[in-house]
This record gives C-alpha cells, structure tokens and sequence, in this order.
C-alpha cells in the first residue's frame, strides 16, 4: 500500500513540474503537501523514486538545499 501511495505523489509532482517547469525545492515541497494533504517523508520518497528513475534532477545552488531547484530531466 506505501508503495502505491508514494507512486501516486510520484504522479502528482511529475504533473507538478510539467505544467508549471522548473520550480524550486521548497516550493515544489509545499504546493504538493498542501494540495494533497500528505506526510512530509511521502514527499520526500516520492522525490527519492523519481530521482532514481531519472525521471527528475535538482540543480542544487550550493548554499541552501530548499533553494535547489527540481526539473523534468
């Protein structure tokens, strides 16, 4: 059941950053927490299995990694 629930906010940040690009960490973070009411460590698994699938990358700025920003590879 995880597994599933952590493919699904898969889907929702996938979707996320088509429509709206490039957007950075934080803000990524909070839009798809708010929008579909999930645990913090959801989102971040559901970063972690895009990342490993080469789906996404984040481009970190070098001072603060909520800064970084999350892009469609």
């Amino acid at each position: 059941m995880i597994k599933t629930e952590i493919g699904d906010i898969a889907g929702h940040i996938w979707k996320h950053l088509d429509k709206e690009g490039e957007t950075a960490y934080s803000e990524l973070k909070k839009a798809i927490i708010e929008k579909h009411a999930i645990e913090d460590y959801f989102f971040v698994m559901a970063i972690g299995w895009l990342l490993r699938e080469n789906n996404i990358i984040i481009v970190n700025d070098g001072i603060k990694f909520d800064n970084s920003k999350v892009k469609i590879q």
